[in-house]
C-alpha cells in the first residue's frame, strides 16, 4: 500500500496541491497527524465527498474544505473514504503472528449504499507470488443491502484466515434483520449509523453474503 498526497487521487481539486500537512494511504485512508508540539487539534482538508472516522464510524460530509478535528495524545486522525471496503487486523508483537489474527472489515457506504473492496493475500515472504500464482485474491461488493465476497484467485494461504467482524459504516436506518449466508445472526446498531456483525468465522477461502432488512 502507497503514501500518496491528496492531489494525485483529487487532481481536479486545486486546494489539495498545497496540502503537506496530511497523505493518503493507499487510495482510502486519509491521515491528518499533529505536527506541532502542545496542541489538542487540528484542522485537515477533506475533499468532497463522505468520510468516516475510522474508530468510531461518524461521518464527515465535506464540501472540499477544512475541518477542525480534535487531536488527543492517544489517536491520530484517520479517515475512511465513502465506497471501499478496507480490511484490517489487530497487530501482534511480530508480523508473522499478526497475519494469523481474524480479519475485520471495514465498509464505508456511499450515500447509496454501494462500495467496493479487494484484497491480495499471499504468505507475506515469498518473492514473485503473483507471478507464480502463490496468492489468494478476493473482492469485496456491496449494493441494495448486500455484501459480497467473491474468491477470484484461490490459494491455501486464504484457509488460515477467518473474517471475524463486519462494520458498516453509514447504514442510515436500522436493520431488523440480518443474515449470514441466508441465516439470522445477531448484530448491533449504533445511532451513528453503524451496523456491526461480530463473531463470524468466516474462511477467507470461501465466498460469503451478508444482507439485512
Amino acid at each position: 500500500m502507497l503514501f500518496v498526497s491528496s492531489m494525485s487521487r483529487f487532481p481536479e481539486d486545486m486546494q489539495t496541491y498545497s496540502i503537506d500537512r496530511q497523505f493518503l494511504w493507499g487510495s482510502s485512508l486519509l491521515v491528518t497527524p499533529v505536527l506541532d508540539p502542545g496542541v489538542d487539534y487540528v484542522s485537515g482538508y477533506f475533499p468532497k465527498g463522505l468520510w468516516y472516522d475510522f474508530y468510531t464510524g461518524v461521518a464527515v460530509r465535506s464540501g472540499g474544505e477544512d475541518v477542525k478535528l480534535s487531536a488527543p495524545l492517544d489517536k491520530i486522525n484517520l479517515h475512511v473514504r465513502e465506497g471501499a471496503v478496507v480490511p484490517t487486523q489487530t497487530p501482534n508483537t511480530t508480523l508473522w503472528i499478526s497475519t494469523g489474527n481474524p480479519l475485520r472489515l471495514i465498509v464505508a457506504l456511499r450515500d447509496d449504499g454501494s462500495a467496493t473492496g479487494d484484497l491480495f493475500w499471499d504468505d507475506g515472504e515469498s518473492i514473485d507470488t503473483y507471478e507464480t500464482g502463490q496468492y489468494a485474491y478476493i473482492a469485496f461488493n456491496v449494493s441494495q443491502k448486500t455484501f459480497t465476497s467473491t474468491v477470484l484467485h484461490s490459494h491455501v494461504e486464504a484457509t488460515y484466515i477467518t473474517v471475524e467482524t463486519v462494520s458498516f459504516f453509514g447504514v442510515r436506518e436500522e436493520p431488523s434483520n440480518v443474515t449470514v449466508n441466508s441465516k439470522d445472526v445477531p448484530f448491533t446498531y449504533r445511532t451513528n449509523q453503524v451496523l456491526t456483525v461480530t463473531d463470524l468465522g468466516l474462511n477467507l477461502s470461501q465466498g460469503f453474503t451478508i444482507r439485512w432488512t
